[in-house]
């Protein structure tokens, strides 16, 4: 008799801890504006799902600090992670959620286009408090941008507003 293979529904390279690790490092050294936004961000807008291997159904949300700053306490066996993040598309006026669930989903190419549209979500937030987001000392504090990434930042923060008043 054939045995049946239950291992064929999950995905093939899944995210291991370690991958998502080496992945947030090379994030912090490479793309820093989004480290910081992503650290800084609420669970809502920035989560790790932590899956159990046997049971798909059984799963865990963390916040991204929660995972970078509790690395050791994170489960490493039978566990895979999937990294998620919503974003903001302003010309179509849609929040849309990014999520890496396997290995090549991870690269830095993919995640540093997403930049825009996690800025985009803060500034649409704020609109639709009726408030403009601005990059003040505070928020520069609160995310943690190194010094020569505020002008990129704020860049972008100032373009979003503008599309936003239009």
């Amino acid at each position: 008799m054939d045995s049946i293979q239950t291992s064929s529904y999950m995905p093939k390279n899944y995210i291991l801890k370690s991958n998502l690790w080496k992945f947030f490092k090379a994030l912090r050294s490479q793309a820093h504006p989004i480290f910081c936004l992503l650290v800084a961000s609420p669970i809502v807008h920035a989560w790790i799902t932590i899956i159990d291997k046997s049971d798909s159904t059984i799963q865990k949300r963390v916040s991204i600090a929660q995972f970078v700053h509790s690395l050791k306490k994170m489960p490493s066996t039978g566990k895979y992670y999937r990294l998620n993040i919503y974003t903001y598309h302003i010309e179509s006026g849609q929040r849309q959620l990014f999520e890496a669930s396997q290995l090549h989903e991870l690269s830095l190419e993919m995640i540093s286009q997403l930049l825009p549209g996690i800025i985009a979500l803060l500034c649409i937030e704020a609109h639709n408090r009726g408030e403009c987001y601005e990059l003040t000392t505070q928020i520069i504090q609160h995310y943690k941008f190194k010094a020569r990434y505020v002008d990129e930042v704020r860049a972008i923060v100032e373009q979003c507003n503008k599309l936003l008043n239009n």
